[in-house]
């Protein structure tokens, strides 16, 4: 399987276009980090967006998956929903601020992904949405409050197939992110536990031994 199956031109080429974007938006946090009343598409491009071997790293653990249904807590601007989305058969993304969903959506329209579900809310209040719904991929990528993170894993375990895979995002990003996800670690319930120090990668699917594996990339 060659790499470059994952390299999207077309989204690469969108994120330059939004990196040199300065529209005003409306800023509304539901988690930590909050930079103020208003942001810009250039600077939400520029610190929010994964990385683009990141976001290949994403598609191709989707790919790997055989995903059938995603789940993402986060949309931002659509780019990295873009590349999940891309390899697997429905994406079911939710972003906080509605202002960022509307552009994320516009985006998305752009590089003619049709696939996603794109929901707006607060995490915590989305949940009712997803009813009995089985997710092979979880993407948690928002709120960065260790409380949080916990929070939505422990949902996430009935929500997620078998053999499927959690992704906390920047578990790193603080000393109360990294209590958080050193808690979820010593849960009984997750078998591999992956640090790859940008996100952690959990799953319960029995079959593996338990163990805990760290990578950097």
């Amino acid at each position: 399987m060659r790499s470059s199956r994952f390299s999207c031109s077309d989204i690469e080429n969108l994120r330059s276009e939004l990196k040199a974007d300065s529209q005003a938006v409306p800023f509304q946090d539901f988690g930590a980090g909050s930079m103020g009343n208003t942001s810009t598409v250039s600077g939400i491009a520029r610190l929010s967006l994964k990385r683009p071997k990141h976001a290949r790293a994403l598609a191709a653990l989707t790919d790997h998956l055989k995903c059938n249904a995603a789940l993402e807590l986060g949309t931002s601007l659509g780019l990295t929903s873009a590349y999940i989305a891309r390899f697997s058969k429905l994406l079911t993304t939710v972003e906080g601020n509605p202002h960022i969903q509307r552009l994320a959506q516009s985006n998305l329209t752009r590089l003619g992904v049709e696939n996603v579900r794109s929901l707006s809310g607060e995490f915590d209040t989305v949940w009712d949405a997803f009813g009995d719904s089985t997710y092979d991929l979880i993407f948690i990528d928002g709120n960065h409050r260790g409380s949080a993170l916990i929070r939505y894993a422990k949902k996430s375990l009935t929500m997620l197939h078998t053999n499927g895979v959690l992704v906390c995002d920047d578990i790193h990003w603080s000393s109360d992110m990294e209590r958080a996800w050193k808690h979820l670690c010593s849960m009984p319930e997750w078998t591999l536990q992956m640090d790859a120090f940008e996100w952690g990668l959990l799953t319960r699917n029995q079959a593996l031994k338990r163990e805990h594996m760290c990578i950097r990339f």
